[in-house]
This record gives structure tokens, sequence and C-alpha cells, in this order.
């Protein structure tokens, strides 16, 4: 089974990963909406999606806003088909220089083999910013998905789309920067 995350070119499984971990605030298109439009998402608070977040299970729908904080018609809307959008204000912050492809394939096998250790990875690159990974076993393609999704992007804050710099020491020496990846590749054997 193979599956595709993308950063540029947003499917519906890659789309759903990120947006699972979207914060309040955060700027989205939905994809039935053929206007185009930019919605803010917020929580659902809906009395279903509202009783099973206090039982512990994690919300999987946003209620859509208009940007200035008014309630759109789009209630109880699933995860799955909302895509992040940039923010204008990303566009003007400084981030640290790109990490080159090689060295985000070592700091996703690192954090791979982190997350589930006794399970053997392979992370190759691929022409432009892509990367592959396969494993036999283990985890399921979500699982890894959830682990690869941040070198996408980071949504930690609503204004913020790059992937967090991290240190990756390859070969001896430490660099510092922020991976860059178009598209990972899943595939489990």
């Amino acid at each position: 089974m193979t599956a595709t995350m993308t950063a540029t070119d947003f499917g519906p499984h890659a789309a759903g990963y990120l947006a699972l971990r979207l914060p309040a605030g955060t700027w989205v298109r939905h994809e039935d909406d053929e206007t185009r439009r930019i919605w803010i998402a917020q929580p659902c608070t809906c009395t279903l999606c509202m009783s099973a977040t206090l039982l512990g299970v994690p919300a999987t729908h946003y209620e859509l806003r208009t940007r200035d904080g008014d309630v759109a018609p789009l209630v109880h809307v699933r995860y799955t088909s909302v895509v992040p959008h940039l923010h204008p204000d990303e566009l003007f912050q400084t981030y640290p220089t790109v990490l080159p492809l090689p060295h985000s394939a070592v700091c996703l096998r690192k954090l791979l083999r982190a997350r589930f250790p006794g399970v053997r990875f392979s992370v190759r690159t691929r022409r432009g910013w892509r990367l592959s990974v396969s494993w036999s076993g283990g985890p399921s393609d979500t699982e890894v998905a959830t682990v690869a999704a941040p070198l996408l992007a980071d949504y930690s804050t609503p204004g913020r789309r790059r992937a967090r710099p991290v240190t990756v020491t390859r070969f001896g020496r430490a660099t510092y920067g922020t991976p860059l990846v178009d598209a990972i590749t899943l595939t489990r054997r």
C-alpha cells in the first residue's frame, strides 16, 4: 500500500493528516466551496463533538468562520475537507536556512526510529524535494504519516505553515535549518 503526503498539491489524505492538527484560528479553504473563499477554522461546538471531546476522543470536525469572526453556514465540517492556507503574516517572517534534502531524510529517519523502535525504515531522497519512506510490518500508514507530516509543515500556531527548524548531525557535522520537503511517499511492504 502506498500513500503520498504533499505540501504543495494537497490530496485528500495528506490534507487530512495535516488538517487534523490545526489550531484554532488557522486559515483554511473548504474543498466543496466553489468560491474558493478563505475561512477561519475553529473547533466544532456542536453537541456531538463537544460530548466526544469531553470523553477524550480527538476532535475530527471544525466550525468555519469568516475573517471578521462571524459564524459561517459551514458547521460540523470534517477535517479531511479543509486545506490549510498560507497566512499573509508568514510572507514576512524570517526563517533559518533550508536544510539540504539528505539532511531532511536523516531527520525523518531519526524521528521514525525514535517513535517506532525495532521497525526498520528506509528513507530515500527522490527527484525534487521529495522523500520516500518504506518499511515492513509495524505501524500503519496513518501512524507513520503523523510523524512525517511535521516535515511538510508545522501548524502549532495559526500563522505558521513551515516546518520547525531542527539540528541534524550527518557525518559528524551538525547543521541547523528548516526541513523543506514537497512530498513524502509512504510504502508499507
